[in-house]
């Protein structure tokens, strides 16, 4: 029998895994903020930038010979793909997240989960412990933020900045257009290029993810590249068409000069030279028409018979081939920026409406994962630092698009769903706990796992709308009794 435990533990020892060493870090903020220019701090105001969209055509994005900058400047000045990216953000970025941290056999653990609460608290909320102004931003702006150089950049950047004791203070997000990348062995290194300065990077407290990034790329790259040509020929086409408008469309005043009135009018000595003559009627017509265009709205004209004046009928725009042209730009600037129709104003059939929410949920979930997967490794490294062998779990709540009040029947329908599993003991009370409430549980809480205190409960019906399709019934309508026989 001994010998067999010690075979059992010899096993076990064997197929356990070794321990990951605990980080070391420096006990400083290593980056600097994206729009600093030199690592030196100047003692004058930052100046503040101006686009300038108000005199500056929007075609000269296409002159600034990068295509980051060329797709920043777009996401900036175009309405459709500011449009594109402020909504992906909107839908993309829930208000509600829970943070569970876990040992390495991923049980929850209550008291690294109390720290890692603590610590995302002290670094979004606080500020500065010394009570001067902090770079330290809430958990909103700053997920907007990454969530910006996500769908602009293809990636983000996050730092961990540790004070002087080396506890975790601060999220610092780090530009992922400052970043250079050098290959080390069969990986690569990150450093900041900050002027002509440059940080390095290659610390544990630097965490970096990337979005559809290329294996044969090293950089990244925005998702939203191939909307850059649309827009551009978009932008160019409307140039063209508010030009011909001016032209086609717009009533123009006209004066229409009789020349047989004006040859009874001229003097015979003018009108017996050629080239006098000539001169003459230039010299007239330049007067008529510095009249007409000095005009304004509300004046009169006043002449002889031998000017007429009138309003020129504007001739038929092509209307049908303007629109046909219009709707193959909206549809490949849909396309490019992964957006619908609707968000763009360039409406939509309602046919197709339900299968195009659904998968711009799918594209804005994009944003929510790669935010939950730079925070829990964020948190982790902060636990970690610690000396809690551990992991946490950040998780943003499950985009829906349906009112809160509509949802709170499928709240209580979860929260049955979830005492089940505790009442049989599935989950332990403090994941159920963080689950309904996403806290720990309070003071004095009664455990409940495993006791089967939802033993023979009923079953919550399915309540919802009358407009949800799971109103539905599932029940197959077949007869319960043969047909009798006439």
């Amino acid at each position: 029998m001994q010998i067999l435990k010690r075979l059992d533990a010899a096993w076990q020892a064997a197929t356990a895994l070794p321990p990951f060493p605990m980080p070391k870090a420096p006990g400083k903020p290593l980056s600097l903020p994206g729009y600093r220019t030199s690592k030196t701090v100047s003692a004058s105001a930052v100046r503040r930038p101006d686009r300038l969209l108000a005199t500056t055509d929007r075609l000269s994005a296409r002159d600034l010979n990068d295509t980051r900058k060329t797709i920043r400047a777009l996401a900036k000045s175009t309405p459709d793909l500011s449009s594109a990216v402020s909504f992906v953000l909107r839908v993309g970025i829930p208000e509600q997240y829970t943070v569970v941290a876990r040992n390495m056999d991923g049980l929850v653990d209550a008291e690294a989960t109390k720290t890692a609460h603590a610590l995302l608290r002290r670094m979004t909320f606080l500020g500065n412990p010394d009570g001067s102004f902090g770079n330290n931003k809430g958990l909103q702006s700053l997920s907007e933020e990454l969530g910006q150089e996500l769908v602009l950049d293809g990636a983000a950047c996050l730092e961990v900045a540790l004070d002087k004791q080396r506890v975790p203070a601060s999220f610092n997000p780090i530009s992922v257009t400052t970043l250079e990348m050098y290959e080390e062995d069969n990986s690569f290194k990150l450093k900041q290029k900050v002027g002509g300065d440059l940080i390095d990077l290659d610390y544990l407290n630097i965490i970096y993810v990337s979005v559809d990034q290329l294996q044969t790329e090293l950089y990244p790259s925005s998702y939203t590249e191939a909307a850059i040509q649309p827009v551009l020929a978009d932008i160019d086409f409307n140039n063209d068409l508010r030009r011909a408008l001016k032209r086609s469309i717009l009533p123009r005043l006209t004066a229409i000069i009789d020349s047989e009135a004006v040859k009874k009018l001229t003097p015979p000595d003018i009108l017996m030279d050629p080239d006098k003559f000539a001169a003459y009627k230039n010299e007239l017509i330049a007067e008529v028409e510095a009249t007409v265009n000095e005009a304004g709205p509300e004046d009169a004209f006043v002449g002889y018979d031998s000017v007429t004046y009138k309003n020129m009928e504007s001739g038929q725009a092509p209307g049908e081939l303007i629109e046909r042209i219009q709707k193959v730009l909206n549809g490949k600037i849909v396309a490019g920026a992964k957006t619908l129709p609707t968000i763009l104003g360039h409406g939509g059939t309602s046919n197709a409406a339900s299968a195009e929410t659904m998968l711009y949920v799918k594209q804005a979930n994009m944003i929510r994962v790669k935010l939950n997967e730079l925070y829990s490794r964020a948190l982790t490294v902060a636990i970690r630092i610690l000396g809690i062998d551990g992991y946490v779990e950040f998780k943003y709540a499950e985009i829906d698009l349906r009112p809160t009040n509509e949802l709170e029947a499928y709240f209580s329908m979860r929260q049955s769903r979830i005492l089940d599993l505790l009442s049989l003991g599935m989950i332990d009370d403090t994941e159920a706990c963080i689950m309904l409430t996403g806290n720990l549980p309070p003071n004095g809480y009664v455990p409940k796992t495993g006791t089967m205190f939802r033993a023979g409960t009923n079953v919550i019906q399915n309540p919802s709308s009358n407009t949800s399709a799971m109103s539905q019934t599932l029940t197959p309508k077949t007869p319960d009794q043969p047909k009798t026989q006439q």
